[in-house]
C-alpha cells in the first residue's frame, strides 16, 4: 500500500521523534562528558579533531559554522569553538543540549528539529553534520540541502558524514530504538550538486565492519 503525501510526512515525524526520545534516553551512555565513545562503539572520536583543524584551515578567524546534530557538544562544537570559530549547535534533544550549555560554554545553542530549521540567508560561513543527517529521512536530506545552501554565503562549506551504502532501518541502540536512513556515496553527491553545492572531495571512513562518508562541498 502506498502512503499519501501525509501519511508520509506523519512518518517521517515519528522517525525523527524516536531519534529524539532516543538521544534524551542514552545521551550518557553515547557519550560521556570527557567526549569519549562507549566502549561498545567502532566511533575513533579522536578523528573529529583531525575533520574540525581540515575546516576550520578554509575559514577567516572568527567565521560562522553551524553544527547541525550537535549533540551535547563534544567532542565536535568542542573542537570548532576551540579554534576561535563562531558556532552555533543545533539538536532537538532536550537532554543533549542541556550538556552542551555546560560543556562547550564558548558556543550557541538552540534546540530545533534540523528538518524544518531557519536561518537567515548566507549568514553562515560552514555547516557542519558529524553523524546527524543519517538519523534524518532521506526526503527531508535532501530537502535539508537546498536550505543549508541558503544559509550559506556564496564560497561557503559544508563538511558532513553521509551514508556509504543505501540503508534504512530502526534497531537497538545502547538499550533503546533508533532510526538511520542512508542513501549511497553518489546519490548524495548527486544530491548535493542538484542542491548547488560542489563537492570538493569525499572520503570513506571505516567504523568496524562498516562506514560512513566524509564529504566536503562549497556553495557555488
Amino acid at each position: 500500500m502506498v502512503l499519501m503525501d501525509s501519511d508520509c510526512v506523519a512518518e517521517r515525524a515519528r522517525q525523527r521523534a524516536l531519534v529524539r526520545r532516543g538521544y534524551d534516553a542514552i545521551s550518557l551512555a553515547y557519550r560521556s562528558d570527557d567526549g569519549d565513545a562507549a566502549t561498545s562503539s567502532a566511533e575513533d572520536i579522536s578523528r573529529y579533531a583531525g575533520w574540525v583543524t581540515e575546516l576550520a584551515g578554509l575559514l577567516r578567524p572568527g567565521a560562522r559554522v553551524v553544527d547541525l546534530g550537535c549533540g551535547a557538544g563534544i567532542p565536535a562544537t568542542r573542537e570548532l569553538a576551540g579554534h576561535g570559530l563562531q558556532v552555533l549547535g543545533v539538536d532537538f534533544s532536550a537532554v543533549q543540549l542541556h550538556r552542551a550549555r555546560r560543556l562547550v560554554p564558548a558556543a550557541r545553542f538552540v534546540q530545533a528539529d534540523m528538518a524544518g530549521l531557519q536561518l537567515r540567508p548566507a549568514s553562515a560561513d560552514a555547516v557542519a553534520a558529524f553523524y546527524s543527517l543519517i538519523h534524518v529521512p532521506l526526503a527531508d536530506q535532501r530537502a535539508l540541502l537546498s536550505r543549508i545552501r541558503g544559509w550559506l554565503r556564496p564560497g561557503g562549506y559544508f563538511l558532513a558524514i553521509v551514508g556509504a551504502r543505501q540503508w534504512t532501518g530502526t534497531a537497538p541502540y545502547f538499550g533503546t530504538d533508533m532510526f538511520w536512513d542512508h542513501a549511497d556515496t553518489a546519490t548524495y553527491l548527486h544530491w548535493l550538486q542538484a542542491a548547488q553545492l560542489r563537492p570538493i572531495w569525499n572520503r570513506y571512513i571505516p567504523e568496524g565492519n562498516s562506514g560512513h562518508t566524509l564529504v566536503l562541498a562549497e556553495a557555488s
